[in-house]
């Protein structure tokens, strides 16, 4: 069976992929980094953006009464506060070592606000309870909404986050979301919006950043779930000339979308949430999503989620949830002392072979259970390939026309992202049942 590619159909140019966080969590006590975790994430597995957070207790208190005059000094790194996160600083030695080891895109999410530039005074809802609840035009203490007479406020306090992390990591930050899943009010910290509510603040934002020169980019909505909800966040923002104009890409957290088939459901969500941004030229990130069950199958389940937000959506980028956690969950990639799941591996067989700038092009299979993705770096092809049937397939790719052997690298129920014999160029290659094999074209 063919593989058949056609270089002249190009698609998105991919920035990377990557993951959120550190060795542990942020509500442990770490360890944060080890040259263990390092290697892992950007050696063998191939990371290339970090996603981090905003942490809600990087200015508990106000700099100063003037969100125009910023005082760097006020913004609290060291000191750690019940019921919030580690402080920036602990994180910095994590964020440096990966800068060191190799990665430049770093891009991080505001959960809430500071407590006191919010109608409730918390960092989440005080209840224990997720909700999507409406907006409310006309707030109480009890609304775990940002008070718009603080917009400045916030602005002004990302600026700070922006500068400090230059700072302390010796790199711009790339993007900044300026609320993760805006419309939903959580048990854990978290920010209501609707998406007006939204563009108005990030017009805010926008012009500040703007008016300080920093480079970093603004993506969102950042949103999850039913569809015309995330299209309730999105356009308000994109259909304002003004607000659209600070916008840096278009993100979406990537849940339950993997179905693989063009008439699928989760296909047409992809295509349109793609054409959102596309008549401004504006790219599609997928910046969070997790879940997949910690074994083979939930590893397949990922490697089809990729496929549908790649092939559908034309995302440039893939962030999963949790890079690492102190046990084997359905939400990190791996244990933070070094125990590799099978979805860490799946991962890797995009992570470490398709890299930033590799451009997509057209890839097609005659057979619905051979997903093909393929890309174009350096005027050679890399390819995707997984088998979600039952049954072993034999595949040659026909019309890449450059390479002359391909390395080959198999994850299986019984292989971890192991390099294979390399064949020649029309040479057969044979994915079992189950499988993803990635095929590295060379001279």
């Amino acid at each position: 069976m063919n593989v058949t590619l056609d270089a002249t159909m190009t698609y998105q140019t991919i920035v990377g992929f990557g993951g959120f966080g550190a060795q542990n969590v942020y509500w442990s006590n770490g360890p944060f980094t080890s040259d263990r975790f390092v290697n892992d994430i950007v050696t063998d597995l191939g990371c290339t953006i970090i996603r981090d957070e905003v942490p809600t207790s990087f200015e508990i208190d106000n700099d100063n009464a003037d969100p125009a005059v910023t005082d760097l000094t006020r913004f609290n790194l060291t000191r750690r506060i019940a019921g919030h996160h580690v402080p920036f600083g602990d994180r910095v030695p994590h964020l440096k070592a990966l800068r060191e080891a190799g990665v430049q895109t770093f891009i991080a999410s505001v959960w809430s606000p500071a407590p006191w530039m919010k109608w409730n005074n918390r960092i989440d809802n005080g209840t224990q309870q997720n909700s999507a609840p409406a907006y409310n035009r006309n707030p109480t203490s009890a609304s775990n909404q940002l008070k718009i007479e603080n917009y400045e406020e916030f602005a002004e306090s990302c600026v700070a986050y922006c500068r400090i992390f230059k700072r302390e990591i010796g790199v711009d930050l790339y993007g900044l979301s300026v609320q993760n899943e805006p419309r939903f009010s959580q048990s854990y910290q978290s920010c209501v919006y609707d998406g007006e509510a939204l563009r108005d603040v990030l017009k805010v934002v926008g012009r500040r950043f703007k008016k300080e020169g920093l480079t970093t980019k603004l993506f969102m909505p950042e949103d999850v779930g039913w569809l015309d909800g995330v299209r309730s966040m999105t356009l308000p923002t994109l259909n304002d000339p003004e607000a659209r104009q600070y916008v840096g890409m278009v993100a979406t957290h990537g849940y339950a979308l993997d179905g693989v088939q063009p008439a699928s459901t989760d296909a047409s969500t992809w295509r349109t949430m793609y054409g959102w941004g596309q008549p401004y030229n504006l790219p599609l990130w997928m910046t969070e999503t997790s879940g997949f069950k910690n074994n083979h199958e939930g590893a397949m389940a990922l490697a089809k989620a990729m496929y549908t937000a790649f092939r559908f959506g034309n995302v440039s980028a893939w962030v999963f949830w949790s890079l690492s956690e102190e046990n084997a969950s359905d939400y990190a990639l791996l244990t933070s002392n070094g125990i590799k799941s099978k979805r860490y591996w799946v991962s890797k067989q995009f992570y470490r072979y398709v890299r930033p700038g590799a451009v997509r092009v057209e890839a097609n299979s005659a057979d619905a259970d051979v997903l093909p993705l393929a890309f174009v770096k350096d005027g050679l092809p890399i390819l995707v390939i997984s088998n979600v049937g039952t049954t072993n397939k034999t595949i040659r790719v026909k019309g890449d026309g450059v390479s002359t052997q391909y390395k080959v690298f198999l994850t299986s129920a019984t292989d971890n992202c192991n390099e294979l014999t390399a064949v020649k160029a029309g040479e057969s290659v044979t994915i079992p049942a189950q499988g993803v094999v990635t095929l590295v074209g060379a001279k």
